[in-house]
């Protein structure tokens, strides 16, 4: 059985907590999502959009924020059918005054239930929640059941980023052991950045 949603306490704490970086940094800092800089925000998309060709592809970024994902992607010149879906009013409100022409969608991530080629989720599950291991441990197996090739995302990593009452952290073996419960081919990413890594979680073998 799927938890459906946040507790409507955590619901509440997160968006609060990003609304109030969005008033202190703006709209167009990478500090308001919790990037920390521009530099650290780039590399984790590099990283995520390494996961495989997504040229042509439909894509879910679950958890797009303000839509810097989709901009990193017109950036680099990939072209996507882009999807973000966001629970918090304000950047999705941002996202769609960003990129008229992006879908994006005010949504928890258990009720989206279209398949996608693709689906990534970036800085996602970093906030703590009651029963975070279990909730997001959920979330990624869910995701993983909307991806039709591969499911990309990244965590805090525990040896190196506090876990607190606002961060959470991981063992990168902890998920990735979760992980290969339900899919043979797990790949963890450990050295791009120091408080972070990403796993890719393939429907089939890379090719």
């Amino acid at each position: 059985m799927h938890m459906t949603t946040l507790a409507s306490h955590d619901l509440e704490r997160l968006q609060v907590f990003y609304e109030r970086a969005l008033a202190q940094f703006g709209p167009h800092d990478p500090q308001t999502l919790h990037w920390g800089s521009k530099l650290n925000q780039v590399k984790r998309f590099e990283v995520l959009a390494a996961v495989g060709d997504l040229r042509g592809k439909s894509i879910l970024d679950a958890g797009c924020g303000t839509g810097d994902l989709y901009q990193f992607l017109s950036d680099a010149k990939v072209p996507v059918n882009y999807t973000g879906i966001d629970i918090v009013p304000d950047f999705i409100r941002i996202a769609r005054e960003r990129f008229p022409n992006v879908r994006f969608l005010l949504k928890d991530t258990f009720e989206e239930n279209s398949g996608y080629d693709y689906v990534v989720a970036s800085g996602t599950m970093s906030f703590k929640v009651h029963d975070n291991d279990r909730f997001y441990f959920e979330m990624i197996r869910y995701l993983y059941g909307l991806a039709k090739t591969a499911f990309a995302f990244n965590m805090l990593d525990r040896a190196t980023h506090v876990d607190n009452e606002t961060f959470a952290a991981y063992d990168p073996r902890q998920v990735a052991d979760f992980c290969g419960t339900f899919c043979d081919h797990v790949q963890v990413v450990t050295d791009y950045l120091p408080d972070d890594f990403t796993v890719y979680l393939y429907k089939k073998v890379k090719t």
